[in-house]
Formats: C-alpha cells, structure tokens, sequence
C-alpha cells in the first residue's frame, strides 16, 4: 500500500508505525504522543494500551486534558482479547459518555493497522492455491484487494482534508466506519485462519475495540 502523495501529516509517523509494526508498537506510540507515563482516554474514560504502560502509567489524557491517575477509582474490563495480545482494557473517571474523541490519532493509528492487516492477507493468499492457481491472483480477490486500497486512499484523503483542529464527531465516525469495513473485506478473505488468536486477523479485532473504545458516539446528541 503506497502512501498518499502530498504534504507530510503529523500522524504519518502514527500510520506508519501500526503499518509496520503491529498493534503493541502504535498503541505504544499513540500514548507516548500525549507524554510520558501517560494514559489517552477515549471519550467515555476507557484505554486500551499494552500491559506495562498501564502498569507504570502516572497520568491520563482526556480530551486533551492532563491529571493524575486515581487507579481505584479504575475498571478493569473483562476482554479476552486484549489479554492474549498483553494488552488491557479499563475505565478511568471521566465525563458522562458521549463528549470529544481522542481527535484524529486513533483513526490514523487503524489506518495503519488495516494497512498491516492487509499486507498479512496478502503474504496469507499467496502461500495458498485453488486449481494451480495462487490465491492471490484470483480475479475475485484482486478485486476485494483494489477495493480495500482504494478505501485507505480515500480515508487518508478524508483526514488529510480535514479542518486544522481536525474532522468533527460526525465526520470521524463515519470514517471509522469505513475503515471497520475494509477490515471485514480483508477477513474475508482469510476465512478460518482470520478468527484464530494467533493469526493476523487478531489485528483487526483490536481495531475495531478500538473504535468501539475511542471513536466518539452521537447518541446522547441525537436523543436531544
């Protein structure tokens, strides 16, 4: 997956890393970004990060705002996900659900990862054949495969164009969205080995809790 010509963003660096190195590596690099020993809360308080850092973690980030960690009043969420991969996932205190997300970070981490997902599938297809023919190479799958990238082109286009403050609520659901939907495109095309644990599919898992965890929710707006 190329990357998108045009003028460096400063969540490049983000993408890349999630492209390149997985989930632990991003999700390391997204909290690094808000200092250190520092924990970046969603809207409604909840963190997913690797084990340690939650472990070590002094402070937490939300909506921007920096305070000390008060981790009794924290909630540990029972997830097996997170735990196979040596991650957690808690609650911190916070505001009622429904306030700003963690801005644009999130969104350009998934990209990243959605990116690293599929260049897995690709290596995945290629080792596997129907009829002498690698997988790869199947006109349906290189189809399903120009669709997912040509829907990262137009995710990262729709961040890159975004207001210098960033895309507003709306805006940054729907693309969350989106990329949850290239991500069920490019299981798919794993089949079985997409649900193992083990298997690259497990980087598509942690980006949707992610998106469940960090992308804002509009339903207190609209019951208004």
């Amino acid at each position: 997956m190329l990357p998108l010509p045009g003028e460096p963003h400063p969540r490049l660096p983000l993408r890349d890393t999630a492209r390149l190195d997985g989930p632990r590596s991003a999700l390391l690099a997204f909290h690094r970004q808000a200092g250190p020993d520092t924990l970046v809360c969603g809207p409604a308080g909840h963190v997913l990060a690797p084990r340690e850092l939650v472990a070590g973690a002094t402070r937490t980030s939300l909506a921007g705002q920096v305070s000390a960690r008060v981790p009794v009043r924290e909630r540990r969420l029972a997830h097996a996900l997170p735990a196979r991969l040596d991650l957690a996932a808690l609650r911190c205190p916070g505001p009622d659900p429904g306030g700003r997300s963690a801005d644009d970070a999130v969104l350009w981490l998934r990209l990243g990862l959605t990116q690293h997902l599929m260049g897995a599938v690709r290596a995945h297809l290629a080792k596997r054949s129907s009829g002498g023919t690698s997988l790869a190479r199947l006109p349906a799958t290189k189809s399903a495969l120009a669709g997912v990238a040509i829907g990262l082109l137009e995710t990262e286009s729709g961040l890159r164009d975004a207001p210098d403050d960033g895309p507003d609520d709306t805006t940054l659901l729907l693309l969350h969205r989106q990329v949850t939907a290239l991500d069920d495109t490019l299981l798919k095309l794993l089949g079985a080995h997409g649900l193992t644990s083990a298997g690259p599919g497990a980087t598509a898992h942690v980006s949707r809790l992610l998106a469940d965890l960090y992308a804002p929710s509009l339903l207190p707006r609209e019951a208004a």
